[in-house]
């Protein structure tokens, strides 16, 4: 017998106090001694493990029933009770799928009755990582009534609506370039073909006889109601792509809503705000004019210094002195003048759109874009230069079978009066077709660029998001900036 034989109990007593039989062959006293077996199977020692008994699921006398406090699921019907969250959360929020089983056990695995999940919790974890949302919510995706999501934009996100509203909406971006652009063209469109007129005859006088040249004649062979046509026709098309911009600019503003405006109420919309859109193009005109003349002023300073320098110098050596000096003055002059000058003018970027849709004046839109870009300078500047480099793509693929066509007419019919009309005519149909491609979508990009600023600097988004789900038809004052009391 051993030590473990000693501590066994042999009395061959049942619990209730009779005597029962063992087999005389096992030496034990009986199949069920104080453990249990398997029907069929043979009696396991007593060190081997028990199930666990099925807890009784009557709440004692005086406690209330609580249907989740028997098996640590949801009463038949009710999704599971998020404590985390305080309420009853939806399926797929923590718990699994119906059907998938316990979590821990694959589909079809036995989980004995009474069992809780692993972790001895009542409910699965909140989360089984680090911090974070339950399994399977991810982010909530923001909302997208029109072009954009309304939510602080990306650059695929700027660049994705404003060719996205041309898209939706093609009658009225297009249509009203095409409107817009076809009449503030015609002038400069006249002068420029009067002006290559001029140009043309003068190098075939030329080239007849070199000495046939007066030097009293002008040093620009040009008459002058060309050169007056081509710098009154290039204010009225930079004026008309103005206009432009602040009816589109009211367009997008609200197509980011859902809303497909038609020209008539793109006019309507911008129509009082004309009158500052063309004072703010003019401000700009006159701002770029003077820094242009001092750029111009610096270069022949350059020039001058380059030949004092070189004149000094002299021999040799004083040639290249001269150009050395000359490069070196023109460079501190692109560094002096266009370096601030570009400063300025990606910071006065988004004044166009705050004319419109803030509905204030030229001036205090100027001011009011100088405080949206401040820290945005970087990203704005490359949003713009981005947006140029795809303009410049398209020019050059519009205007390439122009200049061939107009280049063939001059070669083949130098003479016929039809190819001035047909080369004007090419070239006027290029230009009206250029800007109805491109001028919506530099507007896009610029107004697209200006509510992503508001949204993130003044919560513009969460107004949109506001507007958007009442429903309620709005207008461009939904962009007026909310007043302190």
């Amino acid at each position: 017998m051993t030590q473990e034989d000693d501590h066994r109990d042999t009395s061959g007593r049942t619990p209730d106090g009779t005597e029962r039989q063992g087999s005389p062959e096992s030496g034990e006293s009986g199949a069920a001694s104080e453990g249990w077996a398997a029907p069929g199977g043979s009696t396991p020692s007593q060190d081997a493990p028990r199930p666990p008994a099925t807890p009784d699921p009557t709440p004692p006398p005086g406690q209330a029933h609580h249907p989740e406090a028997a098996g640590y699921g949801p009463p038949p019907g009710q999704a599971p009770y998020d404590p985390h969250l305080g309420q009853h959360q939806a399926p797929g929020y923590g718990y699994p799928p119906p059907g998938e089983g316990a979590y821990g056990h694959a589909p079809g695995d036995h989980v004995p009755p009474g069992h809780a999940p692993p972790g001895g919790q009542g409910h699965p974890p909140y989360h089984a990582g680090p911090y974070g949302p339950h399994p399977g919510q991810g982010r909530p995706m923001a909302p997208k009534p029109g072009v954009v999501a309304l939510r602080p934009m990306s650059l695929g996100d700027v660049f994705n609506g404003a060719f996205g509203y041309i898209r939706n909406n093609p009658k009225t971006t297009m249509g009203l370039a095409i409107i817009v652009m076809g009449l503030a063209s015609i002038l400069s469109t006249i002068g420029s073909t009067l002006f290559l007129d001029d140009y043309t005859a003068f190098l075939d006088d030329f080239a007849a006889d070199p000495y046939a040249v007066s030097p009293d004649d002008p040093i620009f062979p040009f008459s002058p109601l060309s050169t007056a046509l081509v710098y009154l026709g290039s204010l009225v098309t930079y004026l008309g792509g103005a206009v432009l911009l602040g009816l589109l600019a009211a367009v997008i503003g609200m197509s980011v809503l859902g809303h497909r405006l038609t020209p008539k109420q793109a006019w309507r919309a911008a129509r009082g705000r004309i009158g500052a859109v063309l004072g703010l193009s003019l401000i700009k005109l006159v701002m770029q004019l003077v820094l242009g003349v001092v750029f111009f002023l610096g270069m022949i300073l350059a020039l001058f210094v380059g030949i004092m320098a070189g004149m000094a110098a002299g021999g040799d050596e004083g040639v290249l002195i001269g150009i050395v000096v000359t490069l070196a003055v023109a460079l501190l002059t692109l560094a002096v003048v266009v370096a601030p000058a570009l400063w300025i003018w990606v910071r006065l970027y988004y004044a166009m759109p705050v004319v419109v849709l803030e509905r204030i004046g030229p001036f205090k839109a100027m001011a009011r874009s100088w405080r949206l870009s401040r820290g945005s300078w970087w990203r704005t500047l490359g949003y713009w230069l981005l947006a140029m480099l795809i303009v410049m793509v398209v020019q050059m693929v519009l205007n390439t079978p122009a200049a061939i066509v107009s280049g063939g007419i001059a070669f083949f019919a130098p003479e016929a009066a039809w190819g001035v009309i047909v080369s004007a005519a090419v070239t006027y149909v290029a230009t009206v077709l250029l800007y109805a491609i491109t001028q919506p979508f530099v507007a896009g990009v610029n107004t697209l660029l200006y509510i992503d600023l508001r949204m993130r600097r003044e919560g513009l988004d969460l107004r949109l998001h506001q507007a958007a789900q009442r429903g309620e038809g709005v207008g461009p004052e939904i962009y007026l900036p909310e007043r302190s009391a």
